[in-house]
């Protein structure tokens, strides 16, 4: 096996164990935002009565209480991300410095300064400006609104309907639950997104790297931009093959999972 197919091996099993930790930050992601449910249960246990039910009187001054809980979600979701964004530069990155020694040498990690790119790694996901025109904080705190206005919804018919503390927390439940795949799709999309961002990162500072190639997400839709992008040849190197300075390649569409490779300079070979 020549060393371009073998490094071209090592990185795809580095994007295939990326995809098996990203399975594991989602749940994390999930049980970290699922924890406040427990604040919302012990607080509608706090305005019940001896009946078990909170009196319609109550009902304005409980749900202003949830505005602090919104913020609790932002603050939690946020921190989420952004461990869930370094661990994935720490991730990427400790398995390109080991794939780019064991098949080119020393000289392939040679000036790399793997630390201050997962750094930069953070800061340009935290900044990066999708075509939504939201940057991460703005997807986190409209999560957080659209489950504080369904959390709104079900305490304010459970308490008009005279439903016990113990129903109305079943339904804040069911609201969580719902939620899950809102919280999956963006450790999904964010995740991949700082997988691709450290391998093009790390590339832009490898002396052996001449170009960054596209490989499709696990979907393998024909609409899907990483499949349009893997097979499209935009500089005459090929198809797939581009700078890892293009953008366009680190979020190539929501929920992408598609992963990038090196190309290695002839003369490294």
């Amino acid at each position: 096996m020549s060393k371009q197919a073998e490094l071209e091996r090592q990185l795809k099993k580095v994007s295939m164990e990326y995809r098996k930790f990203n399975a594991e930050q989602q749940e994390f992601a999930i049980k970290e935002i699922g924890r406040i449910r427990l604040e919302i249960i012990d607080m509608l246990s706090e305005y019940s009565g001896s009946d078990g039910t909170i009196k319609k009187q109550r009902l304005n001054k409980l749900l202003r209480e949830l505005e602090s809980i919104e913020k609790l979600v932002r603050d939690t979701g946020m921190d989420a991300l952004s461990q869930v964004i370094s661990e994935t530069a720490s991730f990427t990155n400790d398995g390109i410095k080991k794939s780019l020694s064991d098949v080119v040498g020393a000289a392939a990690i040679s000036g790399v300064a793997f630390d201050k790119i997962n750094k930069n790694v953070l800061r340009y996901m935290i900044n990066r400006l999708g075509a939504d025109d939201l940057v991460l904080s703005d997807r986190v705190w409209n999560f957080a609104g659209d489950q504080r206005a369904e959390l709104t919804k079900v305490i304010r018919s459970g308490i008009i309907r005279g439903d016990s503390v113990s129903t109305i927390s079943a339904n804040v439940r069911k609201v969580y639950d719902n939620d899950a795949w809102k919280i999956r799709r963006l450790v999904v999309t964010e995740g991949n997104t700082a997988h691709r961002v450290a391998t093009a990162y790390s590339a832009q500072q490898s002396k052996v790297v001449q170009a960054v190639r596209v490989h499709r997400g696990k979907a393998n839709r024909p609409d899907h931009r990483c499949t349009q992008l893997e097979l499209e040849d935009r500089y005459g190197m090929g198809p797939g093959l581009y700078k890892p300075t293009d953008s366009e390649i680190y979020m190539m569409h929501i929920n992408c999972t598609g992963y990038l490779t090196y190309e290695i300079d002839p003369k490294y070979l």
